[in-house]
């Protein structure tokens, strides 16, 4: 027994994708962002001439479109632009992903492999840490599962190697995990040291080395702060994030500005300023100008609701400046008659005599 694979009668091409570019960089980046790549990918494959406009052509998409996703990869370091004579045109050459992971991933790897891992004594002596048991607990969130003894060894090792915080190392796992969909231990590692290389060391310092990098994963950072969180955001709190910028487009300095008021509320949520930012869509406020015009309706004071009541108790009298004295005095003889009436009672009209 053996097998076979049918053969085409007419070539019709493929492109192999690395799985790298698959994993660890297709699931964060945007869908328009991702074609621009392959079709481009696919042309220098096939070594064929190719325009930033033949793609945008190709794709149905706006020449802009095609511009931000290269600039969008070239940040991410998987391909070198080379300019040319053309500022739209120039030459976009692809980055092995292989020899890139080797050079900026493996190396972090082997250099963990040299170094033995924190002992079970260490491992116990930590657990009384309440803000390790804290970073334990939350990465176990994460990853919705126990963490293992060699997994916890590692997590100890790195907080001594790298000379992180327990905050960072959780904001770390949650880069990986909640924002790149990565939960490798090898990858994580290899964010950890380059955020230890980089300098990064609190909440600030990773904001901006993340900022560097257009990284989405710093403004979810810059929220957290904002609300006084001593915790990573949720992945249900992080699409609510992307709803309040990708289709709502609010500005950062708009999620801020509603997000000042988290100091008078007690536990503040997002769910509170979801629904404050949802009425600012609704109304079309986008910038701080336009809040001017967001007036909640004025109170009344007490004496303004006391003039109302007083008015009120008279409402049914006839008010004119034609009124009378003696028209005020047979308005009101006759109510009282009323009222008497009700009683089974009857005034006595004036020279009755009661024989």
């Amino acid at each position: 027994m053996y097998f076979i694979l049918q053969e085409m009668q007419i070539d019709l091409g493929d492109t192999p994708v690395e799985n790298i570019f698959i994993n660890d960089y297709m699931p964060s980046a945007d869908g328009t962002y991702v074609k621009v790549y392959l079709m481009g990918y696919k042309c220098a494959r096939e070594r064929s001439n190719f325009s930033n406009e033949t793609i945008a052509k190709n794709l149905k998409i706006p020449l802009s479109d095609v511009l931000n996703a290269w600039d969008y990869w070239e940040k991410e370091k998987i391909i070198i632009k080379h300019e040319t004579e053309d500022e739209y045109n120039y030459i976009v050459e692809f980055v092995n992903l292989k020899q890139f992971y080797v050079d900026n991933v493996y190396k972090h790897i082997r250099k963990s492999e040299d170094k033995v891992y924190a002992t079970n004594q260490q491992l116990i002596s930590t657990a009384g840490n309440p803000e390790i048991k804290e970073m334990m607990d939350e990465i176990e969130d994460m990853l919705g599962r126990p963490l293992k003894i060699n997994e916890k060894r590692k997590i100890i090792t790195w907080l001594n190697k790298y000379k992180t915080s327990p905050f960072i190392m959780t904001q770390a796992f949650s880069y990986c995990i909640n924002n790149k969909k990565i939960k490798r231990f090898s990858y994580i590692e290899s964010v950890v040291s380059a955020w230890h290389d980089e300098g990064v060391v609190d909440l600030d310092t990773m904001v901006e080395y993340l900022e560097k990098r257009n990284d989405r994963f710093s403004t979810y950072s810059r929220i957290s702060k904002a609300l006084g969180f001593n915790r990573t955001l949720t992945e249900a709190e992080m699409r609510t994030i992307d709803k309040w910028i990708d289709e709502w487009n609010f500005s950062m300095e708009m999620i801020l500005r509603c997000l000042d008021n988290s100091t008078k509320i007690n536990n503040p949520n997002l769910n509170y300023f979801d629904k404050i930012l949802s009425d600012w869509h609704e109304k079309g406020f986008k910038t701080i100008e336009d809040l001017k015009f967001d007036q909640k309706p004025v109170k009344k004071t007490k004496e303004v609701k006391e003039e109302n009541k007083s008015k009120n108790k008279f409402h049914n009298f006839i008010q004119s400046e034609d009124i009378t004295g003696d028209d005020l005095e047979s308005i009101a003889r006759k109510r009282f008659e009323s009222k008497l009436k009700k009683l089974g009672l009857s005034i006595t009209e004036e020279g009755d005599d009661d024989n």
